[in-house]
């Protein structure tokens, strides 16, 4: 492996790693993990979410080329190996840094408007509602996008988020 592609996997698996572990300190769920490579059959990069009691399928990118419609496929073919009804693509934000709870907080969560949707239809309306203001259009792509803090919310059901993360 070359010294670039080895700094790009290494690169890769760090911003999954502090995903993970943002989630589980936003969710307070020490279950959520990085679960192991399935070849053609992975199901996403991050496990053990749950929103309404079904799966959620977290794909990370830590790309420079903005292959929105290229990840979105690959977390829709993972989501549909893990049976997972909601997926999403968390980008790392050129940027924006990675050391601090807040600005993983402000990295980029985008899923296509049909499972913004199909959660809306999943959760009471005074719960969801209030915590989907911040999807905006992805241009030119047809999806949506939102801060990880917002989809941490959503996934939370509105409740803040756990573990000293609040200020």
């Amino acid at each position: 492996m070359s010294r670039n592609r080895k700094s790009a996997k290494t690169e890769g698996t760090r911003f999954e790693t502090v995903v993970r572990d943002y989630l589980a300190q936003a969710l307070d769920d020490d279950r959520i993990m990085r679960p192991r490579l399935h070849g053609v059959k992975d199901i996403g990069d991050i496990a053990n979410i749950y929103f309404m009691g079904q799966r959620v399928c977290i794909e990370c990118k830590n790309t420079a080329a903005k292959a929105y419609r290229a990840h979105m496929a690959e977390a829709m073919n993972e989501a549909g190996n893990f049976d997972a009804p909601f997926y999403f693509v968390v980008q790392k934000v050129p940027g924006i840094g990675i050391r601090s709870v807040e600005k993983i907080g402000m990295q980029m969560a985008y899923t296509t408007p049909m499972v913004v949707d199909a959660m809306r239809r999943e959760a009471p309306d005074d719960l969801f509602l209030h915590n989907t203001g911040n999807f905006k259009p992805l241009k030119t792509t047809g999806m949506v996008y939102c801060d990880l803090r917002s989809l941490a919310l959503i996934l939370n059901h509105g409740v803040p988020l756990g573990r000293e993360m609040e200020s």
